[in-house]
């Protein structure tokens, strides 16, 4: 046995055997790796995190203190050394059960297979803890697993697991990112471990490839826009948010899939995170019918359980939605009609208005005459809306990963693991973002002042703040009202709608000389919403001079991002101002038109109008 308090010539050689004891030893216990740094505080990650915070960036699970996030503290003495450990989970199914007509499937998230990881880990430095006290009794040891106050990926960077990607997650050389991490905080002072010097690179395949842009630059994540972090929060969800939710019910591995450094890393040695495919890829619509007991009994001992099942149900009528599952009209129409919870009536709605057909227009006008609850009243009638107008597309294949984007290991088969798997996900249309049902405005909110303005490609809403031109929308006020509540919402919190020409004068008598031929720059005061990465692409965009064209990937070489061309892409479609950002000025690669907020006949005219001048 040995004593914390160890003469300090002594003490080196003693704690440097144990650590190595330690490292001999994590093995046995389930342990995959492990790492030792000092207890120092995190101070750079400090105004990070502030940042975060002020951004909006976060999502609500994590701990309000940030000073106890970057302080590593023992209750009961000074903690002298940290020890990260990290165990690897699998990332393939074997024989994942077919997603078909009829019989369409949902899907879990890999950190979600098996047995929840939080009691795997625990147990697993349980038997660290347990290891180091037989050796030095009087040790003070705390260990954590995901909800503690430190920031895990900071300690595990620090102790030399892996390194931060741009995604977010910390990627093991060895494992890659298919880890679960873990700490311990003590007042034995081992010797730090070497970081890992590995990093991405230039590859920006995760922030490409994010479904929702939530990955607004390399290592910045907007977690109120994560898949995994929507999939996961109770209440109605945002069309743009549902249609790129795929079948996914719970969880997101996009960025993780993508990651080249995860490419043939598959790790099966843990019995416990072995998947049963019933219950990670479950059918859809037995889900609408499990109760608490059922749930608890399939579910209970996945870390997908913790919500509870209400978020997983509403998502696999997300899911029948997206699947335009014709067969599950019946049973939408049932939650549509009778389930107690508002969230899954509203989203019913929704999805039968996404499959389209008689019983589908039968069962929303039935509902609507009977329903009292107001959102779920506003989401009818956008349904009723959508079917009414033949909004609904046809079925469609779901559009392929481009080869680029798939892991090595799967090109041979053509398929990405979310396609084996079942997962699909469809691009929003530029007006999703309408489908939210909004809330009561209040009269005390920010103002924020619209007026309209008929122009030669129809009427155009144009909305400011008092400090400038902040929107511009392609209709009148009326029709895209839920829209412009839903930008609002996202982008200044409390606010009020008040119809003020004379603060909107200005920038229409502009638009209006633009249209007529006899403007060609405008000289307006902005108020712009965005994200840094948005911004960026914005300003590039404003440099586009009258006349003159430019390609997504230009605008990506002019930022410094050349493989991002797909989060350019995303970050153009949500130009808050087109027009005054000539946004129009941007074709394909091959000089072709491409897509366009206001619609391609629209882009037509824009840049026709310009050429005559």
């Amino acid at each position: 046995m040995t004593s914390v308090q160890t003469g300090a010539a002594k003490a080196a050689a003693v704690w440097e055997k144990l650590k190595q004891e330690i490292k001999a030893a994590a093995p046995e216990m389930g342990i995959d790796d492990i790492g030792f740094a000092s207890a120092e505080p995190f101070v750079t990650l400090k105004s990070i995190l502030e940042q975060h915070r002020a951004k909006g960036f976060e999502s609500g699970f994590e701990e309000p203190d940030i000073e106890k996030r970057i302080r590593p503290e023992l209750k009961d003495g000074e903690p002298a050394s940290l020890i990260a450990i990290a165990v690897a989970y699998p990332s393939k199914m074997v024989n994942p059960p077919k997603s078909e007509p009829g019989a369409y499937r949902g899907i879990l998230a890999r950190s979600a297979w098996g047995q929840d990881y939080h009691q795997v880990l625990r147990a697993a430095m349980d038997k660290l803890v347990h290891f180091i006290r037989e050796r030095v009794p009087e040790a003070m040891i705390e260990s954590m697993v995901d909800t503690g106050a430190l920031v895990d990926r900071a300690v595990s960077q620090r102790a030399g697991i892996g390194f931060s990607a741009k995604n977010c997650a910390i990627i093991s050389p060895k494992f890659g990112s298919w880890i679960f991490l873990g700490e311990l905080v003590t007042n034995i002072p081992f010797q730090p471990d070497n970081p890992v010097t590995e990093d991405c690179g230039e590859c920006t395949k995760c922030i490409d490839a994010c479904p929702t842009g939530a990955l607004v630059g390399p290592g910045q994540l907007n977690a109120q826009r994560c898949i995994s972090f929507v999939t996961q929060t109770k209440g109605f969800v945002d069309e743009e948010f549902m249609l790129k939710i795929g079948n996914r019910l719970y969880g997101c591995d996009t960025c993780q899939i993508v990651c080249p450094k995860n490419r043939g890393k598959n790790w099966d040695h843990h019995p416990e995170f072995h998947p049963d495919p019933e219950i990670v890829k479950p059918l859809l619509i037995p889900l609408l019918d499990i109760g608490n007991r059922e749930f608890k009994e399939r579910f209970g001992q996945s870390s997908a359980a913790w919500r509870g099942k209400k978020p997983i149900q509403r998502n696999a009528v997300i899911a029948l939605g997206n699947f335009k599952d014709k067969t599950a009209v019946p049973k939408l129409t049932e939650v549509l009609k009778r389930d107690p919870r508002p969230e899954l009536r509203g989203t019913a709605a929704w999805a039968l208005s996404r499959i389209g057909g008689e019983d589908a227009m039968r069962a929303i006008g039935e509902a609507a005459a009977n329903e009292q609850d107001g959102n779920v009243l506003s989401m009818l009638q956008k349904a009723k809306e959508r079917l009414s107008s033949s909004e609904t597309l046809p079925d469609k294949p779901q559009a392929e990963p481009k080869s680029n984007d798939k892991p090595e290991d799967q090109k041979e088969q053509n398929k990405t693991p979310e396609q084996e798997n079942g997962q699909t996900t469809e691009p929003a249309k530029p007006e999703a973002a309408a489908w939210k049902p909004s809330a009561v405005t209040g009269l005390h909110g920010t103002p924020v002042y619209y007026d309209e303005v008929l122009t030669p490609i129809g009427t155009l809403t144009l909305c400011a703040t008092d400090k400038g031109l902040c929107h511009i929308d392609f209709g009148a006020f009326h029709v895209r009202e839920a829209h412009l509540q839903q930008w609002a919402r996202t982008w200044i919190g409390e606010y009020r709608y008040e119809k003020n020409e004379e603060k909107l004068s200005e920038a229409a008598q502009q638009l209006k000389q633009y249209f007529a031929g006899e403007r060609k720059a405008f000289d307006l005061k902005l108020d712009l919403f965005g994200t840094p990465f948005q911004l960026q692409v914005w300003q590039v965009l404003s440099d586009i001079s009258y006349g003159e064209a430019s390609t997504h990937q230009q605008v990506a070489e002019i930022i410094g991002r050349p493989k991002a061309v797909r989060a350019v892409l995303d970050a153009i479609s949500k130009n808050p101002i087109p027009i005054i950002i000539p946004c129009h000025r941007i074709s394909g690669k091959d000089g072709t038109l491409v897509g366009y907020v206001g619609g391609l006949q629209t882009k037509e005219q824009l840049l026709n109008l310009e050429q005559q001048s």
